[in-house]
């Protein structure tokens, strides 16, 4: 999936509502905007976006860290939580539980997923763009289909066992098929 660093204005991993790593590509400082909004994470949610005055602000939450950014609302929300869920694969796969701060480590780790557009390499004797990086295709919604699919077996696992109970009562108040018969 290709990114475009000028939709992506903040991403940071946070416990609670710490901050352990940031990544700031605008102008302006958005670390105070991100401690109020760490501040008000939502309980019992796994994730979370709201989308006022052209910003889409996304919470991914996994217990006990919060990944939360700020987005351009033209960049679609899927792939704004799969940038997320990236950047929670990436630290999850690396992290030193005893630290208490990731940003010297992880600083590099937040320019690969949100490369620069001033990073320009030369290949084959073309200017390559790298403002846009490149993630393997992790199709959010293949795995929102299988959470439907669970649900929808619980749903009729549920409705199975409610019938059969009322099923078993009509037998016992029938005295078997005896209400049938007459």
């Amino acid at each position: 999936m290709n990114w475009n660093h000028n939709l992506i204005f903040y991403v940071c991993m946070a416990k609670d509502t710490t901050i352990l790593a940031e990544f700031n590509s605008n102008t302006r400082d958005l670390t105070d905007l991100a401690k109020r909004c760490l501040q008000r994470t939502p309980a019992f949610h796994s994730m979370f976006s709201h989308t006022v005055h052209g910003n889409t602000y996304m919470f991914f939450i996994n217990d006990p860290f919060v990944y939360f950014g700020i987005f351009d609302e033209s960049l679609e929300r899927h792939k704004c939580l799969l940038l997320l869920k990236n950047v929670k694969d990436v630290f999850t796969g690396t992290m030193n539980p005893n630290s208490c701060c990731f940003q010297g480590e992880f600083s590099h780790v937040f320019r690969q997923l949100v490369a620069s557009k001033s990073e320009l390499s030369s290949k084959d004797g073309q200017e390559e763009d790298k403002s846009e990086y490149s993630f393997p295709d992790d199709d959010v919604s293949s795995g929102n289909r299988h959470v439907w699919d669970k649900q929808v077996m619980m749903v009729l696992s549920l409705d199975l066992v409610v019938c059969a109970s009322l099923f078993v009562i009509w037998l016992w108040v029938c005295d078997g098929f005896q209400c049938v018969a007459n």
